[in-house]
């Protein structure tokens, strides 16, 4: 098996739209867009997060995590001394966004590439997983999968999750395997295993949508001082917030992964949205 394949026939079984269907939940979960501080400052010049081909569905789409900040970039498990190869995120507020074209319960774009191969069912195709096409439908899978932010932020499933889930449910048993990779002492923890994928087909606009940008330190200070004003002139002018992380050469990008979710749950808890 190399990927989880797309549907060729017949209909998609989504039963985890079924689990989750009746669920009263909060629905105004921040979302979370990942790049390269190289793309990155395009965006900023631009202003405006904008859609990108996309091979596996062939639409014109632009991507986000609910409130996880999951992310393989390119080449980031390669050491580099180039700043641009580096991570930079967006959060970004829900209303931001017009009615989703589609909502997964983990990274599409890993499923197909084969990342979850060793757990995933051969059998089930990847549009049998798909959610309802609403923040809702992602609002509300988080709170059955998980029970709390805080344990979706960890990628901790609920414990008792398949108590109720019998043999034949086997796409829901599926998600669940797939899932498990992102749990917290997992021999090789992949977050994108369980963070809640939204796709639109329509960019976002920069200005007032910004809740927080996290990049480098080293990208706008030197010695401490700010250098990069230009920059800084522009997330001002865009009305985009910041903090950062403290970037060091010849490492590798996803080294900074937990340095960075440090920095999103610090702004998580003080926006009151996890305790």
């Amino acid at each position: 098996m190399r990927g989880i394949k797309r549907r060729k026939s017949g209909s998609a079984d989504r039963q985890l739209q079924k689990r989750t269907s009746t669920m009263a939940v909060r629905q105004d979960l921040p979302l979370v867009h990942i790049t390269a501080v190289g793309n990155a400052r395009e965006i900023v010049s631009s202003g405006d997060l904008e859609i990108r081909k996309c091979r596996a569905f062939q639409k014109e789409l632009l991507y986000f995590f609910a409130v996880r900040l999951a992310y393989r970039l390119k080449d980031g498990d390669e050491k580099s001394h180039q700043i641009n190869r580096f991570p930079f995120v967006f959060i970004v507020r829900p209303d931001a966004l017009k009615t989703p074209y589609h909502v997964y319960p983990f990274d599409t774009g890993a499923a197909i590439k084969g990342v979850f191969d060793s757990q995933a069912d051969p059998y089930i195709p990847l549009d049998d997983y798909e959610l309802e096409p609403t923040l809702e439908a992602a609002a509300r899978h988080i709170k059955w999968a998980f029970g709390s932010l805080e344990d979706y932020l960890e990628g901790n499933l609920r414990p008792d999750i398949l108590d109720d889930v019998p043999m034949h449910e086997t796409v829901t048993r599926g998600y669940v395997d797939i899932a498990r990779q992102a749990r917290t002492g997992s021999n090789k923890p992949d977050k994108r295993a369980s963070a809640v994928e939204i796709a639109v087909n329509h960019g976002v606009p920069l200005k007032d949508n910004v809740l927080l940008a996290i990049l480098p330190k080293q990208y706008l200070e030197e010695d401490g001082q700010p250098a990069n004003d230009d920059f800084i002139s522009l997330l001002q002018q865009r009305n985009v917030p910041w903090d950062h992380y403290d970037w060091q050469p010849n490492k590798t990008p996803n080294e900074f992964q937990q340095e960075i979710n440090r920095v999103a749950i610090r702004f998580f808890k003080s926006q009151g949205l996890i305790r």
